[in-house]
């Protein structure tokens, strides 16, 4: 072979591997660019099923517990498909992370007398959190419905 030939066939080598690479990168930016698309629309579609009327709801069973008292109810949110209650206490809770815990499980969530809350929001979970000063800083649990299957 002289070098004409052999400089033609890595050229066409080159060319070839660089058109590999390029359709591979392509393929894989394509198939990212669906599944953050899929999971984009997963995620809108389940902060869609929590209408406002949903959190209304929601704020109507917890508001009655804390009309009175320092404990502050400060509503509902929709975070990510999961309905956050944000309540304000005056000062921290002078007991064991387990124990708040346990204690917002059983005396804050909501019990099975919301019938109507429990059915209205159905398999959306519903965290609980208490806090002093920032809601970021907040401690929380998630409540079990108690009509759930499972």
């Amino acid at each position: 072979m002289n070098k004409i030939q052999k400089c033609t066939i890595k050229n066409i080598i080159c060319g070839l591997s660089t058109c590999l690479i390029w359709i591979t990168l392509s393929g894989c930016i394509q198939s990212k660019a669906a599944t953050t698309d899929s999971e984009v629309s997963l995620s809108a579609k389940q902060q869609k099923l929590i209408s406002d009327n949903t959190l209304k709801i929601v704020n109507a069973a917890f508001y009655q517990t804390f009309v009175l008292g320092d404990w502050r109810y400060k509503g509902a949110r929709n975070s990510g498909g999961t309905i956050n209650a944000y309540i304000q206490i005056p000062r921290p809770l002078d007991m064991s992370l387990e124990v708040q815990k346990s204690y917002l499980k059983k005396a804050i969530c909501p019990s099975s007398a919301h019938t109507s809350m429990w059915n209205e929001i159905d398999n959306i979970p519903l965290s609980v959190h208490i806090y002093t000063h920032k809601p970021k800083h907040s401690l929380y649990v998630n409540c079990t419905n108690p009509f759930s299957a499972g």
